[in-house]
């Protein structure tokens, strides 16, 4: 497997290709303050269209960001504001590659995709329509770390679960005979992750930390927040990828996968991506890879906690490269069909 380098740090973004300006710049805004730590970073960038997605729901915070973000982002290029649903985003993902197409028309566009503050179900639809439509193949993917996070209650920023479900367009092989595997990617929202754990009553359960974290002195962290869950664990069922290197993961699900403890003819596999962006990304990699094996699993908050003091932004990496991906086996049905 193609390992990419990075990921790479940046003090100033760049365009895909040096020399040509990026067709897209594709953010979403949000209550949490590190969506402004982009903007902080685009003094030479430009671009033909910035795409800022805008959630449904009242959040002063998010409407004073935005009223950063547009002058910020109108410098650099055409703004188009799209709204998203928080329950059902594909209908912005579906009008994401409809204005993407006037804009490249049939050539691949140049993107650059911000991924820090899209929803975790929201980012693989918009990858996988992408993906789909032949649109990542010019595009770069970005993240900002905020300074911090909350950690005291096990729910930092997701308050209770309204539903546990499958992801549309993400449902793979479900034989009733087969027993069920969960693997589950932890962060520091414990109370979500044991809800969906508890809901959906795996026959095997394979929890990924990771590993290194952000800074040295949030090691623990993790461990902490799901104690319960890695309690009721052998320890061997414990496994760590990289928080910022999306093909660490990648490697390691295909490592699991091809280890032989869980046989696809006895387990159907299902995956909650609850950690990391970078880890969430690596499991679409494994996933494009391996369509028909794996449903993707997510916990649904019933809001998001916006009067929790939020963190300001702090460093800005260059994720991936979906260029430097290996082939995948997408199937019909994505959200860009």
């Amino acid at each position: 497997m193609m390992d990419v380098q990075g990921p790479t740090e940046i003090a100033e973004v760049s365009p895909v290709e040096v020399g040509a300006p990026d067709d897209a710049l594709i953010l979403a805004a949000s209550w949490e303050e590190r969506c402004l730590g982009l903007g902080e970073k685009l003094r030479r960038y430009r671009c033909q269209t910035v795409i800022l997605t805008v959630y449904d729901g009242k959040s002063k915070l998010r409407e004073r960001h935005i009223e950063v973000l547009r002058p910020v982002l109108r410098s650099v290029g055409h703004l188009e504001e799209l709204p998203a649903l928080h329950s059902n985003p594909l209908p912005n993902v579906r009008a994401t590659i409809r204005l993407l197409r006037t804009i490249a028309g049939v050539r691949c566009p140049r993107l650059t995709i911000d991924v820090s503050t899209f929803t975790r179900k929201h980012l693989l639809q918009l990858l996988h329509g992408l993906d789909y439509v032949g649109m990542l193949k010019a595009c770069q993917l970005i993240y900002t770390e905020p300074q911090d996070y909350h950690t005291e209650d096990d729910e930092p920023v997701a308050k209770g679960i309204s539903a546990i479900e499958a992801i549309a367009t993400f449902a793979g092989s479900n034989r009733p005979s087969r027993q069920t595997l969960l693997v589950v990617f932890l962060g520091y929202e414990g109370r979500r992750t044991l809800s969906l754990w508890e809901n959906l009553e795996p026959n095997a359960t394979v929890a990924v930390i990771p590993e290194p974290p952000y800074h040295d002195e949030w090691r623990g962290r993790t461990e902490m927040q799901n104690r319960y869950l890695l309690s009721c664990l052998p320890k061997e069922n414990v496994y760590r990828s990289h928080s910022l290197r999306p093909a660490d993961t990648d490697r390691l699900l295909t490592e699991l996968l091809q280890s032989g403890r869980y046989p696809l003819d006895r387990f159907n596999y299902r995956i909650a991506p609850l950690g990391t962006r970078a880890q969430l990304l690596g499991v679409y990699r494994f996933w494009r890879c391996h369509p028909e094996l794996a449903t993707m699993v997510y916990a649904r908050p019933v809001r998001y906690r916006e009067e929790q003091s939020g963190f300001p932004a702090a460093r800005t990496w260059v994720l991936d490269r979906p260029s430097e991906w290996p082939t995948g086996q997408l199937r019909a049905g994505s959200p860009g069909a």
